[in-house]
Formats: structure tokens, sequence, C-alpha cells
């Protein structure tokens, strides 16, 4: 097994973990009466125009398979927090969107929010994502999910991030031509020392023959192994976009 210092010959644990992220990611995830889906989807969408001119809406989903059912989970890109602060003053000004909120409230059960950093720019570049900035496509595809709950400890996630880089290009050159790694970000504000990593994939079929393909390449199943010892949990979970979803 290679030590991480060879692993990784190109970027220390310590300059990784000082290098300024690009950009903070917010993940809403409304849990919602399994009657009012329907109500509340329509609802979202007939105001989309109006979200969408106030907040920074990057992906809008309902999940398929892989945990909680009847999750609306809705993502956002801001570049800095404080861009986020003044984003939801707007918002919480404004009476259509107050109307919405109000209107809403009777599909939900329960509110969570996240806040994240997106990973430095080495490893977006390492799996040729286009990161938070990307306005996404017309297509539509599903996404999943890929929850990497680790140790807890302030050098775990710069460790995560050493070994996920030295294995990424090879498994994303590895994989169906449907697949790409769009984010990959690091909780913040929340629970802590959570990763995850947002994929679109064209079908399930093709996530699945990534998959395969994924597990044949050596420097990631290496790469792969070493992260596992860093890792207390680990969940994948596919989440299909809805019309207004801006990533499609």
């Amino acid at each position: 097994m290679l030590p991480i210092n060879r692993l990784v010959p190109h970027v220390s644990r310590r300059s990784l973990s000082t290098i300024p992220t690009p950009g903070l990611y917010e993940l809403r995830s409304y849990t919602l009466h399994p009657s009012g889906v329907d109500s509340f989807t329509a609802l979202c969408t007939t105001s989309a125009p109006l979200r969408k001119s106030m907040l920074p809406l990057r992906l809008f989903t309902l999940p398929e398979t892989g945990g909680m059912l009847n999750v609306a989970q809705h993502l956002y890109y801001y570049p800095t927090l404080a861009a986020r602060t003044a984003a939801r003053t707007v918002s919480g000004a404004s009476p259509e969107w107050k109307s919405f909120v109000n209107t809403s409230r009777e599909f939900v059960a329960k509110q969570d929010s996240t806040l994240y950093q997106q990973a430095p720019q080495a490893i977006l570049d390492a799996g040729g994502a286009p990161g938070g900035q990307w306005v996404g496509c017309e297509e539509r595809g599903i996404y999943e999910y890929r929850r990497y709950r680790l140790k807890l400890g302030y050098d775990t996630v710069p460790a995560f991030y050493e070994l996920y880089e030295a294995g990424l290009p090879s498994k994303t050159k590895n994989q169906h031509d449907g697949t790409m790694l769009t984010t990959v970000m690091h909780s913040d504000i929340g629970v802590l020392n959570e990763v995850i990593e947002i994929w679109r994939h064209e079908s399930l079929e093709g996530m699945e023959q990534s998959r395969v393909m994924a597990r044949e390449v050596g420097e990631w199943r290496e790469a792969s192994g070493e992260i596992a010892k860093l890792a207390v949990q680990f969940q994948n979970s596919v989440h299909r976009p809805v019309s207004f979803s801006p990533w499609k």
C-alpha cells in the first residue's frame, strides 16, 4: 500500500487544508407528507421563476431510492456566506415569497438545512467537475448523492481529500459516457466531517455500469480502501430533478 505522501506527491495535507474553497452550498431538505408531494411540487413549479430570481438554485430533486422517500431537496450555491445572507434577506422581504412559504407549509412535516464548503479546486479539477458555477443542461438525468460520514478530527477531511484526489482521475476516466461528477463538498455548519459527492448519470443502468467500471481501476481501489479507514458511515441515494431544476 502506498503511503499518503506518495499517493499525492504535489499536495500536502497541510496545504490542502488551507486552500480557500471556491464557494458555499446550502442543502435544504423538506420532508413532505406523502399525500402532499404532488401539491407541494406543483406549488414549487408555479413559483419557480420567483425562487430563481432571488436565490441561486442549482438542483431541486425528489428521491428515487437509497433512503427516506418524499423528501424535496434543493441545493443552492453562493460565492460567500455574506452572499447567502444578502439573498435570504431579499427573499425574506418579498411578499410573494412569504405567501408561497406560508401556503407550502401545510405539505411539509420537517425542514433541514446544512451548509457545505465546496471542495478545493484541485479536487474539482481532478474529477473534471464543473462545480457550483455550472448552469446545468437540458437533457434530464438522475443524480447520485454519495455521502461519507468521517471520523471526528480537524485533519480528517484534508486527509480524505488527499486520498480522493489521488484516485479520482483514474475513476473518472473509466466511467459510462453518461456519467459526470458535478461537485464535491464538505459540511461546514451542521453535522461535521461529512463529504458529499454529487454525480450525474443519464440513467440508473448507466450509474450501475459506472460503479462496476470503477471497481476495476487499481488506483481508485487503492485510494477508496484507504478512505474507508477514515469513514464511519457511507450512503448513496438516487434523486430525480424536477422540471424547473437548473441541473437536470
